[in-house]
């Protein structure tokens, strides 16, 4: 006779009643956290995820988005929850608090300001990592010769040929421009508030539009490198590192880099809200947030896990005072308020 799965069920149920003791459906103690994939996800499951469900014996199931705030919405809207949990830029959190789809953490369990680097606290959001994008390079390309070393030489096909990688998205893009036409970085957004910022922006890509691979996921840009496709790229710092680690001799150029924080935030709503929030605490402890930094380039935010870094640690971090060199922090109130026009401007000058 065969015992189907769901009769074999029910009798270990029955079984645990009769014998006076809890019931527990094992498949419900799960979250689900959508990342980025690839390397830092890695990093993420290896630091936080496998160490999380050891402790308290719910499982992190994890999944992949590429940061359209949109499906968050739908889910909330629909009350279809796929995910408890988001990694996001600071710019995501931002929008998705000022429209109400993301859940407002309790203070008195996740702590306020001051327990964070500046920036690193928001109502719905919880920064537990800094990272940076930055320039990178084949090094086997430039063997003979010079090597890159700042955000003009990006833009200089004359002096450093080849094609150049760019995330299909105007985050970065337009800080680069105009970094590379001159602009301090301290100034950045006060020029790109402006119509004539923005037009050197485009016009400053207008140079080397004809030689530029497009990407859109986070392990591309290693891959386009290492396969020679691309001589530089604009790249998650983090993945340039672990591209190194696997013998790919790519460099990273420091100039110019931009900071941000990695986010963890929850979609308004969530059945998964209880679970979630375990999770959180866990990744707040000291001594659990400063795991991140043996795992992967990526710096606690939470200020008391920062003196448990081991100095070994620090070298590759974005927040090393040495790989500081003309580096700026992203605006996520410029991104929040001008997202939708600079989208739209960025689709128009990729049709022309």
């Amino acid at each position: 006779m065969t015992i189907s799965k769901h009769t074999t069920t029910i009798a270990a149920v029955l079984v645990s009643l009769l014998a006076g003791t809890p019931t527990h459906v094992y498949a419900e103690d799960k979250i689900t956290i959508a990342e980025w994939g690839g390397a830092s996800q890695a990093a993420d499951r290896k630091a936080f995820f496998e160490p999380f469900t050891k402790n308290t014996g719910i499982a992190v199931v994890d999944d992949v988005w590429q940061g359209d705030m949109a499906t968050i919405t739908t889910q909330v809207q629909t009350k279809s929850y796929k995910w408890s949990l988001v990694r996001g830029e600071t710019a995501l959190v931002k929008r998705g608090c000022d429209d109400g789809t993301l859940e407002k953490f309790d203070p008195s369990i996740v702590g306020t300001a001051e327990k964070f680097l500046p920036g690193g606290w928001s109502p719905c959001g919880i920064a537990y990592s800094t990272f940076s994008t930055n320039i990178a390079y084949n090094a086997d390309k430039y063997k003979n010769g010079p090597k890159p070393e700042s955000v003009a030489d990006f833009f200089d096909l004359k002096k450093f040929p080849g094609k150049r990688g760019v995330r299909r998205n105007h985050v970065y893009m337009m800080e680069l421009a105009l970094l590379a036409d001159g602009v301090p970085a301290k100034d950045i957004y006060k020029v790109l508030q402006t119509p004539e910022g923005m037009d050197r922006v485009f016009k400053k890509w207008d140079t080397i539009k004809d030689q530029i691979v497009w990407w859109e996921s986070g392990s591309q840009p290693p891959q386009l490198l290492a396969d020679g496709e691309v001589a530089m790229s604009t790249a998650w710092g983090n993945r340039i590192v672990a591209a190194q680690k696997d013998g790919k001799n790519l460099q990273i150029v420091w100039d110019g880099a931009g900071l941000d924080y990695d986010w963890m935030m929850m979609p308004k709503g969530s059945p998964d809200k209880d679970k979630a929030m375990k999770y959180i605490k866990y990744i707040l402890e000291p001594q659990h947030a400063a795991v991140i930094s043996s795992v992967a380039p990526f710096g606690p935010v939470l200020k008391d896990a920062i003196p448990l870094l081991k100095p070994a640690d620090i070298a590759d971090l974005p927040t090393n005072p040495k790989n500081g060199k003309n580096a700026f922090a992203f605006d996520a109130n410029f991104y929040a308020e001008n997202d939708a026009e600079l989208t739209t401007r960025l689709a128009n000058w990729l049709q022309k």
